[in-house]
């Protein structure tokens, strides 16, 4: 049982006779010369299952998927109750950076700061007895009484806008406000796999609708005063 999305693997075994490293081999005019190709694709393959930690704790991960390019492969397996919100910016900010290939597969629970790293991914594959729990983000600030207000208000405004973004079609409208103001929700691996099924279909409608209105405002001819 599983769910997928935009996940391609570029063929990187191209033949090109100007292609680097390509090799033409004739032995005499009695044989076909052929050609070989010895370039690789990368992959790198992480298990986030653990408490997800602080930012730096994945300054090595980082790095790596930094260094991938198009046609390599970023696969994060998933089985974590959450943890820090910063650790989690920081997997989504490298996922959405780099030009290799991300898929996330939920192999066990994906709860909390896990939910936005397995629903940001721009490839989801869901395991059979997979689970996902969202809530809101729990924080907490100390020092001049202003300075929590000032404080406060900051990180609840950019972590709405954080979680409206990667849980947008996910849930619906009503499911976020319920969410926002304290409510726990649990989804098996069907319901994870039905809500991703009818994400694709709303982010595609939407995409087709914006496409169509571009061609439409391309194509009406400019008034001039």
């Amino acid at each position: 049982m599983s769910f997928k999305s935009n996940f391609k693997l570029t063929n990187r075994n191209k033949l090109d006779d100007d292609e680097e490293g390509l090799i033409q081999l004739q032995q005499n005019q009695q044989f076909l010369p052929y050609f070989e190709n010895t370039q690789t694709t990368r992959m790198i393959k992480a298990f986030l299952d653990e408490e997800i930690k602080p930012a730096k704790y994945y300054r090595p991960l980082i790095n790596a998927i930094e260094s991938l390019g198009e046609g390599d492969l970023v696969y994060l397996s998933v089985n974590s109750y959450g943890g820090y919100l910063d650790g989690a910016i920081a997997l989504i900010n490298a996922m959405h950076s780099t030009d290799a290939n991300v898929h996330c597969c939920i192999d066990g629970t994906a709860a909390s700061a896990a939910s936005l790293i397995a629903l940001a991914s721009p490839s989801v594959s869901v395991s059979p007895y997979a689970s996902m729990m969202i809530h809101a983000a729990t924080f907490g600030s100390f020092g001049k009484q202003s300075d929590v207000i000032s404080h406060a208000s900051f990180v609840d405004k950019q972590v709405k806008s954080l979680m409206h973004d990667i849980y947008k079609d996910f849930l619906t409208e009503q499911e976020f406000q319920e969410v926002m103001l304290g409510k726990e929700v649990w989804f098996d691996s069907e319901e994870i796999i039905q809500r991703l099924e009818r994400r694709a279909e709303l982010q595609k409608k939407r995409a087709l609708a914006q496409e169509k209105e571009a061609k439409k405002a391309k194509s009406t001819p400019k008034k001039l005063d």
